[in-house]
């Protein structure tokens, strides 16, 4: 084999494996599975789309061995196939956030019509004592993966088990990453029943990585 043939190959199939993930749709499955495991009708609520476009990007991301599957029953599951598509995502994330100021402005523009506040980092609250974590996810995606010390309170039940979070902490609420607004939707909630809360942006997988870094 020559050296052009050799680099053929290679970025052939880099840019298979970059194909694969160069849609919407699979995109926002990675994130949204980034959290836990789930079937493909999950999967299609999450995306707005029907149940046979959602089985189809999936068959896509799992031939490029992008995800994996596990059978619960009736049921497929999807999941990633390990925490460097995850981090691929990522730092497609990041990039685009660095050089398209649309993004930026969007992101932006949501806050400001939402009033939503601006988001705290897990490094800054890591440094106080004061903090008490709210986990408003689904509870199955809590199960799967936490961080340290977080109360799952899903947000459809906040409202009636305000009594269990103190009024002398600062809140933090999370859910499933930057692109994801329940956290949002939460401090809202909080802020109107006279508690000091903000929310992360970092998702649970982004935590467990920065701990396995240590």
């Amino acid at each position: 084999m020559d050296k052009r043939e050799f680099k053929d190959i290679v970025y052939n199939e880099i840019s298979r494996i970059s194909k694969a993930m160069s849609n919407p749709n699979r995109l926002e499955i990675i994130d949204f599975i980034a959290n836990g495991e789930k079937c493909v009708e999950d999967i299609a609520l999450q995306t707005g789309i029907s149940i046979a476009n959602a089985s189809q990007h999936l068959q896509t991301l799992k031939r490029e061995r992008l995800v994996k599957t596990q059978k619960k029953g009736v049921y497929v599951c999807y999941s990633l196939a390990s925490n460097e598509v995850y981090l691929v995502w990522k730092s497609l994330r990041d990039l685009t956030l660095t050089i398209s100021p649309y993004i930026q402005d969007t992101i932006n523009e949501i806050r400001e019509y939402n009033k939503f506040d601006a988001p705290i980092t897990l490094d800054k609250i890591k440094e106080r004592n004061d903090v008490f974590l709210l986990d408003v996810r689904p509870k199955d995606e809590y199960d799967k993966g936490h961080i340290l010390n977080a109360l799952s309170l899903p947000i459809d039940e906040l409202n009636d088990r305000l009594n269990e979070i103190p009024k002398d902490k600062l809140v933090i609420a999370y859910c499933r990453g930057m692109f994801c607004s329940i956290a949002d939707e939460a401090v809202k909630i909080l802020h109107t029943e006279g508690y000091n809360a903000k929310k992360i942006e970092e998702s649970v997988l982004d935590y467990q990585l920065s701990e396995n870094d240590k």
